[in-house]
């Protein structure tokens, strides 16, 4: 029994396999001569693009019966190989094999019918403007042409059915961009000298909706909604917060911005109105569903929002910011009225209540208004300080401090509190008139400071701070090229720093006690920035000096002094270079005596005289013969000098303090005009006036220069030790 079910069971397998290689190969034949239909289909309607209008649908009823009967095949044999999974034999999995390939050919075939099916149909839905549809087939042929799983792009046709999918993509999005465009017109955008723009809704076709969710559907709907965006804000929204305009909607469909006065700033009240206007005329007309819960408003708002956030904070709000303790009294109505027109926007789903992008001019209104005076404040300081240095006044020292005259009593000793009235006292010069006016405006901002909150004084106290540092850096890199060529005008910004430096160190103390409670334990103080502007105006000044010390040292470089010795008579150029550096000294004078304190002039210009001498005193120094002549000229020449330079400073005397070297300039004049035998004198073994300025090798080197080799000569240098 056991053997005669099994011959059954083996029986019934073989005739399964019979069966099962029968049945592939005939689908096979009807697969292939289905294949060569397809491609002579194909081929008809999209290379020789011959006229076929019934086949396509018997070969996609072909196909598709044909996909039944596989599927149905592919059972059996899943079902078979179940059964004898132990014993599968190379004969099924060959009869597998074939069976994917007559598949992969099969669904190639059906995808190539689908497409001609997509392309059937996008034209019957563009005859029935049923563009929705026409998009979502679009999208479709997308989805099977460029598949990566499937060999349709291994097709010769592949190359054909491309190119028609492009063309219907491209002409389908010409005509709704071109259909839109007719729907809502834009008039004006396109004439530069037009004063009104308008923005008309044609809703009577009522597919404005469908056009846009065709846009959607393909994709391009992002760059529409970008394009409208900016049109609105350029042409609509820019118009309605920067001119004066006139904005009215006529027939509910035509909205329109006419400009009365450019660059007329509104008030926000107008501002605000006109824009809640204009969303409420978009919302009319454009209140539809894209997709899901996306509304077309939601949508434009990623590409309007910023800009037009921006917009209303910088021109318009900003403008509004209350700039006095009187305006912010009333800026309640104004803070109500920027709260009802974001409320309306969320109303309307244009933005939600997480995106109420002008709250900060709502909630923190102190801060901003404090930030406003601050910015203001600054703007007014930084203009003060590139105002002109040279326009000036003359600064008086104050009022003598007034101490008392207490005597205190220790172990009865007697002490009298006495100092010199100029104590503390900056004193009398020129200052730029811009200097004081910062000065007087630190000083009202920490009189507001006085009277005003904590969170706003200790801002106003840090803006007050701000000036002095912003004067620091900003005056000499705007005032830069003044203030390395002109004198004068160096010498006044120095007194602006110092001036400004002698104020700093008391000023914080005048008002701690004034300040609010709270700040008056606090560190404030502007001592700090003292040494800063000192170091400024010194090093500013300090630089101009090496520049006109400079000058004078390129006048004494072409003097001819450096040929002394080689010729019997002085150069040509010296007597004029003598005459040249007294002049550049005299033009100091002009500039400088009336302008800096005196101690600080005659030290500036001792200075730069000193280094005049010197270098007078290391020329001669240096020659090893000077003709009798030549040493009598000299004499002549630097007589002028001595004769010119005192004149340089208020007091003559003067000058024997500021310049060091001109007493020794003075005993090289005596020794050029002198005997051996008044040197000697001079000289006086080392305890002389001349013993005083010079070493002895440097006198032995001006007698060996202007004396002739005697033996008076050498009984001279052999004294001189």
């Amino acid at each position: 029994m056991t053997s005669f079910l099994t011959d059954v069971l083996v029986t019934a397998g073989k005739l399964e396999k019979v069966n099962l290689h029968e049945k592939i190969s005939e689908i096979q034949k009807e697969i292939t001569k289905l294949k060569y239909d397809v491609k002579d289909f194909m081929d008809d309607n999209y290379v020789e693009f011959t006229s076929k209008l019934t086949r396509d649908q018997h070969l996609v009823l072909k196909g598709e019966k044909l996909l039944e009967e596989i599927n149905e095949l592919q059972k059996r044999i899943d079902n078979h190989v179940k059964i004898e999974l132990s014993g599968s034999t190379k004969e099924l999995k060959t009869l597998s094999q074939a069976l994917k390939e007559s598949n992969i050919m099969l669904q190639l075939s059906n995808q190539l019918l689908n497409l001609h099916e997509c392309i059937k149909s996008i034209k019957n839905y563009q005859e029935e403007k049923l563009y929705v549809k026409v998009a979502k087939t679009l999208c479709h042929m997308q989805t099977i042409l460029y598949n990566s799983q499937t060999d349709l792009r291994d097709l010769d046709i592949y190359t054909a059915i491309e190119e028609e999918y492009l063309n219907l993509y491209t002409s389908f999005l010409s005509d709704t961009s071109l259909l839109l465009h007719e729907r809502i017109c834009w008039i004006g955008i396109d004439d530069q000298n037009a004063k009104a723009v308008t923005l008309s809704i044609k809703n009577e076709f009522d597919d404005i909706q469908d056009l846009i969710q065709s846009l959607h559907h393909i994709d391009n709907l992002s760059n529409y909604l970008h394009k409208f965006s900016m049109t609105l804000m350029d042409y609509i929204i820019n118009p309605i917060i920067n001119d004066d305009c006139s904005v009215y909607v006529i027939d509910e469909k035509i909205f329109t911005v006419e400009i009365l006065k450019k660059k007329k700033l509104p008030g926000y009240k107008s501002v605000l109105y006109n824009l809640e206007l204009l969303f409420k005329f978009l919302h009319q007309h454009f209140q539809f569903t894209i997709y899901d819960d996306e509304t077309f408003l939601k949508e434009i708002q990623p590409h309007l929002l910023e800009q037009l956030s921006t917009s209303l904070k910088n021109d318009c709000i900003s403008r509004i910011t209350p700039t006095s303790s009187a305006d912010l009294k009333n800026f309640t109505p104004i803070v109500q009225a920027i709260n009802d027109f974001q409320y309306f926007l969320v109303k309307i789903g244009f933005i939600t209540n997480d995106q109420l992008f002008l709250s900060e001019y709502t909630k923190d209104i102190d801060k901003l208004f404090i930030k406003k005076i601050c910015q203001d404040l600054l703007a007014k300081a930084r203009n003060i300080m590139k105002k002109d240095l040279h326009d000036s006044i003359i600064y008086e020292p104050q009022e003598p401090l007034e101490f008392l005259e207490d005597i205190d009593n220790y172990n009865e000793i007697k002490v009298n509190k006495k100092i010199n009235d100029n104590t503390f006292q900056l004193p009398k010069c020129q200052i730029s008139k811009n200097a004081k006016e910062i000065l007087d405006l630190a000083r009202n901002i920490l009189d507001e400071a006085c009277c005003s909150s904590d969170t706003c004084a200790i801002q106003l106290f840090c803006t007050c701070r701000n000036f002095f540092e912003m004067y620091a850096g900003l005056v000499p890199e705007h005032h830069r090229k003044f203030l390395e060529t002109i004198p004068q005008q160096v010498a006044m910004f120095h007194n602006n720093c110092m001036y400004l430096a002698h104020h700093l160190l008391t000023l914080g103390f005048e008002y701690k006690d004034k300040l609010p409670k709270s700040l008056q334990n606090l560190n404030l103080t502007f001592a700090d920035q003292v040494l800063v502007l000192r170091d400024v105006g010194s090093s500013c000044f300090l630089e101009h000096m090496k520049y006109q010390r400079n000058i004078i040292f390129d006048i004494l470089k072409e003097s001819g002094l450096s040929a002394l010795g080689q010729t019997s008579e002085l150069h040509p150029n010296t007597e004029r270079a003598m005459r040249q550096c007294n002049r550049q000294l005299e033009l100091l004078k002009t500039v400088w005596l009336d302008v800096l304190p005196e101690n600080i002039y005659c030290r500036a210009v001792g200075c730069i005289m000193n280094s005049m001498i010197e270098d007078l005193i290391i020329r001669v120094l240096s020659v090893e013969d000077i003709p009798a002549d030549v040493a009598t000229e000299l004499v002549t020449l630097f007589n002028l000098i001595i004769k010119r330079a005192p004149q340089i400073f208020p007091d003559h005397q003067k000058i024997y303090q500021y310049v060091k070297k001109w007493e020794k300039f003075l005993e090289l004049i005596q020794i050029l005009g002198a005997s051996l035998k008044e040197i000697e004198v001079r000289w006086d073994s080392g305890k002389g006036p001349l013993a005083r300025e010079f070493t002895a090798s440097q006198v032995k080197q001006l007698i060996r220069a202007l004396f002739q080799n005697t033996e008076r000569r050498s009984n001279l240098l052999v004294n001189i030790k």
